[in-house]
């Protein structure tokens, strides 16, 4: 069976209190529908945090946008601030994300979209076949 490549969904958040949730649900949802499980619990904590900073520091209804491309899962998150994410020294107050993301993908980076930016990253599913 031959599927579309690649594969994309997008979530629009909107700052209401369950977006965080609303985010891992609707990525739990898409990656099951499309890989065998892979990289799921990873994916989660990458949403989680690309998405809380998108709604700390950005502006408008940040979107989070999934894909699925051979063996890869790319996770974006646009919003309408244009900076950049800035990486703080991690501590108790915070600055974890930005690490864990580089840690769990293959890559990470942002650019310049409209008159905000994206934030994205790849993570490795090499183990993962499309459901079918």
């Amino acid at each position: 069976m031959n599927f579309p490549v690649p594969l994309t969904a997008e979530c629009v958040l909107t700052g209401s209190a369950g977006d965080l949730a609303a985010a891992r649900r609707f990525t739990r949802l898409a990656l099951l529908a499309w890989t065998a499980g892979a990289a799921i619990d990873d994916a989660l904590l990458v949403v989680t945090e690309l998405a809380a900073n998108a709604l700390r520091h950005g502006c408008g209804d940040p979107v989070l946008r999934l894909s699925v491309d051979g063996a890869d899962v790319r996770i974006e998150v646009f919003d309408d601030n244009p900076a950049p994410p800035v990486r703080r020294p991690a501590g108790p107050d915070g600055g974890w994300g930005l690490p864990l993301v580089d840690r769990l993908s293959s890559v990470r980076g942002t650019a310049r979209h409209g008159r905000g930016k994206v934030v994205w990253c790849v993570l490795p599913a090499a183990a993962a076949e499309l459901a079918g």
